[in-house]
């Protein structure tokens, strides 16, 4: 193999892990758009109890093809239980903010959670954060701002938006007090049971609609979706460090900004704009920040 043929094979390894992370945050917007085009039709319970029937039939089988069927006692741990129980939060809040928010606005304000994860460690883990990462939050937050351009009495659909963050926050600590030897697989599946079992119960409270083909169509597409974009996550995080495919995190963005014009109609104002530059760029900043610490104690250890 000449020197050439090495430095190909080099770089076509290196950009899987960022091509699959693309992929990822292409079939999550995709995921989004198909939800927001049924969520002024639907309850968010029928949605979410609909939704999470195919995705759990959908990761049974992965599990089953892996493997996995009987070795599933985990999804009934308390730490898996409690980070499925924050998701299944998270989610309801999402579906709901979906109805009253632009895609790309929403998905900006999600850009936020590492932000949010750093501030959560500084207040409750005791976690040390220096005050570049201090500002980098502040600035971030600035920009969530910007985006959700919240009212003198926030509405429920603009708190929404912000537990959305927080949720997703806390579900990213929880996630770190999951064992290493828990199966990815059987995590998603805690998810989907738990997120099925909220959609069915909040859908007692709620008036169901009788589902036409059409409604199926785009909430089991919804479902395979949201799965393929987990495969390729997990996938991308066993091929690659987070340092490298953080930037393709944020093409998200790029991909919702799409997803709203192109199906919607709809664009971000100029404040959403300078805002979503705000909240990428902190974020962006915050997390190299982190990791730098990071690499840092492991040599002086």
């Amino acid at each position: 193999m000449t020197s050439a043929d090495t430095i190909h094979k080099t770089r076509a390894g290196s950009a899987r892990p960022l091509l699959l992370m693309i992929g990822a945050m292409a079939s999550f917007v995709a995921n989004d758009t198909l939800i927001k085009t049924v969520v002024d039709q639907l309850p968010v319970g029928e949605i979410v109890l609909v939704r999470g029937i195919i995705a759990a039939m959908f990761i049974a089988v992965i599990a089953r093809a892996q493997g996995l069927a009987t070795g599933l006692s985990a999804v009934f741990s308390r730490p898996v239980c409690i980070r499925a129980g924050i998701d299944t939060v998270g989610t309801l809040l999402f579906v709901f903010s979906l109805g009253f928010m632009q895609i790309a606005n929403l998905t900006a304000v999600l850009q936020a959670v590492p932000l949010a994860v750093t501030l959560i460690g500084l207040a409750f883990l005791g976690e040390s954060v220096g005050w570049r990462r201090i500002l980098a939050i502040v600035i971030g937050f600035c920009g969530v701002l910007l985006v959700v351009k919240p009212s003198a009495s926030l509405s429920l659909h603009e708190l929404s938006a912000l537990g959305v963050v927080i949720a997703v926050a806390l579900r990213d600590v929880a996630t770190k007090r999951i064992a290493a030897s828990v199966p990815s697989v059987t995590i998603a599946l805690a998810n989907a049971v738990f997120v099925t079992s909220a959609g069915a119960i909040l859908l007692v409270f709620q008036d169901a609609v009788p589902l036409t083909f059409n409604l199926f169509i785009r909430l089991a597409g919804a479902a395979v979706f949201l799965a393929l974009g987990y495969l390729c996550m997990v996938a991308t995080l066993r091929s690659a460090d987070l340092s490298t495919t953080a930037p393709a995190r944020y093409s998200i963005i790029v991909f919702a900004i799409m997803s709203g014009v192109l199906v919607f109609g709809q664009f971000p104002d100029r404040w959403a704009c300078a805002g979503i530059v705000l909240i990428v760029s902190s974020g962006f900043y915050a997390i190299r920040r982190g990791e730098a610490r990071a690499r840092k104690a492991e040599l002086a250890a």
